[in-house]
């Protein structure tokens, strides 16, 4: 990884409060191989403390850990209730390709660090990241909470996330398997185009581009939990049953989790999500690149230079 400076720890946001005043918080989880749900539990307890609850034949839960309840299950809907008609032999041998989840809550900035001590002690423990299977393509999913729905922060941060996504995949590029895997799509040029071109863009008019551009919920960035917690009526005319996990949050899905490898850091994943916000809050870079999009230079192989002339090769017009 390259680092401009020392910091190991999480970046705190560039903006930390929403707009009540609060800190804003984060939910993590974290998708791994190399062991069973009881023993990553085991581990759990024994960094963050807590008590150990078996829920379920694949869930286990940590409670009154040092950041609170933490969950750990098989990510896979047939181990959760009520799909108990799937065999344990069909499961076991699943666990090549389907992680291990580890849940936080919604974790204030003061405790976000603790989560580098877990991920430290599984892959001591002999935890396996992405890395371990061509088909493994596991990650790290973050869940920042949004400063307010009608704040436009929230709308800048969409679009910057949109601007720059393809630079954030050249700059730390993504394991094979997650790229060729359907769980980390990008968003299409068409959906962006849209987002640039909408005037008075609002959650509301986002909910009918992602009807209209996106499919599922299966990008980088996954946007319904977001419109389902904002609008949950207008959510299921026009998505109907589909799954959201209904938060407002952004459900971040691009980070890889290299789990395994000495010199990976959960923090230079939340990097990539800290970037896009930064963009956000940088009036004249966000400005200058929303106006070179328009102007047609997003339609083309050169728009990460054209990022990289902005904020820098990595970044460092951000970093600072």
């Amino acid at each position: 990884m390259n680092h401009l400076d020392d910091v190991r720890g999480f970046r705190v946001l560039p903006r930390p409060e929403t707009c009540a005043g609060q800190p804003r918080r984060c939910g993590i989880e974290i998708e791994f191989s190399g062991m069973d749900e009881k023993f990553a539990a085991q581990i759990i307890a024994r960094t963050l403390g807590g008590q150990v609850s078996r829920k379920g034949p694949h869930l286990h839960s940590v409670e009154e850990t040092d950041i609170g309840t933490v969950s750990v299950e098989l990510d896979t809907r047939y181990a959760k209730p009520g799909h108990q008609f799937v065999p344990e032999s069909v499961l076991d041998a699943a666990r090549v390709i389907v992680p291990i989840e580890i849940i936080t809550a919604p974790l204030p900035p003061d405790q976000w660090d603790r989560v580098i001590d877990l991920t430290t002690a599984l892959r001591n423990a002999g935890a396996k990241g992405t890395n371990d299977s061509l088909f493994a393509g596991f990650g790290i999913h973050f869940n920042p909470e949004i400063t307010g729905f009608d704040d436009p922060f929230l709308i800048r941060t969409i679009i910057a996330y949109g601007l720059i996504e393809g630079w954030l995949r050249e700059w730390r590029p993504l394991n094979v398997s997650r790229r060729i895997l359907p769980f980390v799509d990008p968003w299409p040029v068409h959906f962006i185009d849209a987002l640039m071109l909408t005037p008075q863009l609002d959650l509301t008019k986002v909910g009918r581009l992602v009807r209209s551009h996106l499919s599922g919920r299966n990008y980088g960035l996954d946007l319904l939990p977001i419109l389902h917690a904002h609008d949950p009526e207008g959510f299921a005319v026009m998505f109907g049953t589909e799954a959201s996990g209904a938060r407002p949050a952004f459900h971040v899905r691009l980070p890889d989790c290299r789990l395994d490898e000495l010199d990976w850091s959960i923090a230079d994943e939340w990097d990539r999500w800290w970037l896009v916000e930064a963009l956000a809050a940088d009036e004249a870079r966000f400005d200058a690149l929303c106006m070179a999009w328009r102007n047609g230079a997003g339609h083309g192989a050169g728009w990460t230079h054209v990022v990289s002339r902005h904020i820098g090769t990595h970044g460092e017009g951000l970093f600072k």
